[in-house]
């Protein structure tokens, strides 16, 4: 159960890894945030009626954390230079600095910020 927790946890991050286009549709990106905050009060409940690993259970917040992150990064991002940012992740070709630093902050305040803190 504790690597479903897990799995579910780095849900924007994989989204942002295999599907980023769905974070930047407005609609999409609404869904991700009703299903973050399920998840949110979902670990809440857990937490409160003792389900689960605690210390596995909070996995399920940092989504949300994950996709308030990548929203501000996102409008920042649109308002400098107006477009989207590129997927880096997976591309080995060569690619505006502006979006592999948009990538890499994402990691590591969208993935590495929402671990450390539920941790």
């Amino acid at each position: 159960m504790d690597f479903i927790f897990i799995a579910l946890g780095l849900s924007t991050m994989l989204l942002f890894m295999f599907k980023i286009e769905w974070l930047f549709n407005y609609k999409y990106f609404l869904i991700n945030i009703f299903y973050n905050i399920v998840l949110f009060c979902g670990s809440l409940l857990m937490i409160k009626y003792q389900l689960g690993n605690p210390k596995m259970v909070v996995a399920l917040k940092m989504p949300l954390i994950s996709s308030i992150v990548f929203f501000l990064l996102y409008i920042l991002f649109q308002k400098i230079y107006k477009r989207n940012p590129e997927n880096t992740f997976w591309t080995f070709t060569k690619k505006p600095v502006q979006d592999v630093i948009f990538t890499l902050l994402f990691w590591f305040l969208g993935v590495g910020l929402p671990i450390y803190i539920v941790a």
